[in-house]
């Protein structure tokens, strides 16, 4: 009699509908002959995620297949291989299930997760920027790249894991910085790009149990330092707020000027690596020994335009080179001497 009854039990099991089947369960025995795909697999909070299955076991194409989104249908039909859901807010999980009955009564089922996250990758370069630059520190040939990873991962009672508990695999232009990358090495350093080349960066973040990934990426450019003159007051000092354009009116007969090198490979202006030639008025001047970022231009008896260039190189940098020309015209304080330079330039 106790066997009767078993047997009688297996057969209503088995043919049970398969919806009533996981309305009783949590979730079916995964046989792994679905594989669940996500776009993005890595979901930002409240993101459109499109869900795919495939399969090389059954024809999917020719199966009534269910979908399930924390056990509620969300699309169903005959071949409906596509589905569609919005991931929840940072902590959440959504437990997708996907049931699929061939024509010759074959079942098979997948299940995945959406389990949202953030990663924000933030970065600079070490190229040389004035002091109260608001902008980003652009990358030049020779200069470094300082890069971030934040990693959000909140876990369902709130806790975010810490640096300590993920993985960060960095990459450049595809390939794995493997210096750069390990558990808890949120922070990467690595060389700019190429003279007018571009660099993609990548990082990818998994926490230690594997539930929880993240991805971020960036495009980073190689710039050509720039060269911007200013005046340095004796009073004010450099006047970084107002910069001299390609043609400028002064008001004084003697003015000295500052030249900032933006992005360029150095600590400072007058960094000892860097090589500044100036010329006024096609006549090359000297450079002061302890700044040679300045001149100093007098035209007390004198009057007219000045016309400075200036080319900017680096030792044993072959790659850098920055060259700017301004055009400055003094006032009227005094006769022109008709000589062939008029101004005193570099004279202190």
């Amino acid at each position: 009699m106790q066997a009767r009854n078993n047997i009688l039990l297996l057969l209503v099991l088995l043919v049970l509908p398969v919806g009533l089947v996981y309305a009783q369960f949590a979730a079916p025995a995964t046989n792994g002959r679905i594989v669940i795909g996500m776009t993005p697999e890595s979901p930002l909070p409240s993101e459109y995620v499109h869900l795919t299955v495939l399969s090389s076991m059954i024809n999917l194409e020719r199966s009534d297949i269910t979908w399930y989104a924390d056990k509620k249908v969300i699309a169903q039909g005959p071949g409906v291989t596509e589905a569609d859901i919005f991931a929840g807010s940072l902590g959440t999980e959504v437990d997708i299930v996907v049931i699929a009955q061939a024509e010759d009564g074959t079942v098979a089922s997948g299940e995945a997760f959406i389990r949202p996250t953030e990663v924000d990758l933030v970065w600079e370069s070490d190229s040389y920027t004035p002091p109260f630059y608001k902008g980003h520190a652009l990358p030049s040939a020779g200069t470094k790249i300082r890069a971030q990873a934040i990693a959000v991962f909140r876990l369902p009672d709130g806790t975010l894991v810490p640096d300590s508990n993920i993985t960060y695999t960095w990459r450049r232009n595809g390939s794995v910085i493997q210096t750069a990358s390990g558990r808890g090495r949120s922070f990467a350093t690595f060389p700019a790009p190429t003279l007018f080349g571009t660099d993609t960066i990548e990082v990818e973040a998994v926490s230690a149990d594997g539930t929880l990934s993240g991805k971020a990426g960036v495009n980073i450019p190689s710039v050509e330092p720039a060269l911007l003159l200013y005046e340095d007051n004796p009073i004010f000092g450099i006047m970084y707020h107002k910069t001299f354009g390609q043609a400028t009116t002064v008001k004084d007969a003697e003015v000295t000027f500052a030249a900032v090198p933006y992005f360029a490979e150095a600590d400072s202006p007058d960094d000892p690596q860097l090589v500044y030639s100036w010329q006024v008025n096609g006549q090359r001047v000297t450079a002061d020994y302890i700044r040679p970022s300045e001149i100093t231009i007098n035209a007390d008896k004198s009057s007219g335009n000045a016309d400075i260039a200036l080319s900017l190189t680096r030792m044993r940098n072959w790659y850098m080179k920055a060259d700017a020309e301004w055009k400055i015209s003094f006032p009227s304080v005094g006769s022109s001497t008709g000589g062939a330079d008029p101004f005193n330039a570099g004279k202190q």
